[in-house]
């Protein structure tokens, strides 16, 4: 029997986990041939900066009558199904668990990133961003089949609701790759990561391997500062520094001085 599936998107004011919050939740539950789809604007009282307010169209004058993100009937049904039997599925779920975890919701289900499953399953792919995936692998067609069951016109970027249907689309591809076994998309997603190119701050774009090569003390200080909940960045920094024994010293001591203090 298949697990119940819940794809999940999340609009937030911004990528920082321990700070940013929610403004839109999608969820889409998927049990067989049954699909039932939530999507509601949360409120905030943190600024949304000006670029988030562009992508997603989202302002803090829209979410003046909206409730907070607990009190959504996205929420509420996301924590309804929060069973270890099911499969929680997102692109990219680091960001999407910490900010439910913020909202006090801790996600005890089978956990599912197509963002790591594609790159081990789809090596061919050009760029592992959703919407280049949905149009490399002509997935579409699936994902307007689903739209159509929750009676959906439209399906685009930068909604919650559609990123969630081309969640599960995708999802349908990656199961096809391993056979229909869900156990082994989970445990994909488990395993760490080498992440290839940095996606944050004055280096974003360029390799972990050119940065390391010409700046390595820039990696040292990211290992310090930014690995604590984030395993694939740690287990990346580590494969790359420990190239060097000294600066593989010099991260581990700069580690223990940022955990004292």
């Amino acid at each position: 029997m298949s697990p119940i599936v819940y794809s999940v998107d999340i609009e937030a004011t911004g990528v920082d986990y321990r700070n940013d919050r929610i403004i839109q939740l999608a969820v889409l539950k998927v049990n067989g041939q049954e699909v039932e789809a939530w999507d509601n604007l949360c409120y905030t009282d943190i600024e949304i900066p000006p670029i988030v307010a562009e992508i997603t169209g989202i302002t803090n004058a829209k979410l003046e009558e909206a409730y907070w993100p607990d009190e959504t009937d996205a929420f509420m049904a996301l924590q309804e199904g929060n069973r270890p039997e099911s499969v929680f599925l997102s692109h990219g779920n680091r960001l999407d668990l910490a900010m439910l975890a913020n909202e006090g919701l801790e996600i005890v289900m089978k956990k599912v990133d197509t963002d790591k499953c594609a790159r081990a399953l789809l090596p061919d792919a050009p760029s592992y961003k959703l919407g280049d995936l949905i149009e490399r692998y002509g997935l579409g067609v699936r994902a307007e089949a689903v739209a159509e069951k929750i009676g959906k016109a439209d399906i685009e970027a930068h909604d919650a609701l559609s990123d969630a249907i081309w969640h599960y689309a995708l999802f349908t591809l990656l199961m096809e790759r391993v056979d229909g076994d869900v156990e082994a998309l989970v445990r994909l997603t488990a395993e760490p990561m080498l992440l290839e190119k940095i996606t944050f701050g004055k280096f974003k774009g360029r390799s972990f391997e050119e940065v390391f090569t010409k700046e390595p003390g820039a990696l040292v200080w990211m290992y310090a500062n930014m690995t604590d909940d984030w395993e694939d960045l740690e287990y990346t920094l580590r494969h790359w520094l420990e190239k060097k024994p000294f600066f593989w010293t010099q991260a581990q001591e700069e580690k223990k001085k940022v955990t004292i203090f």
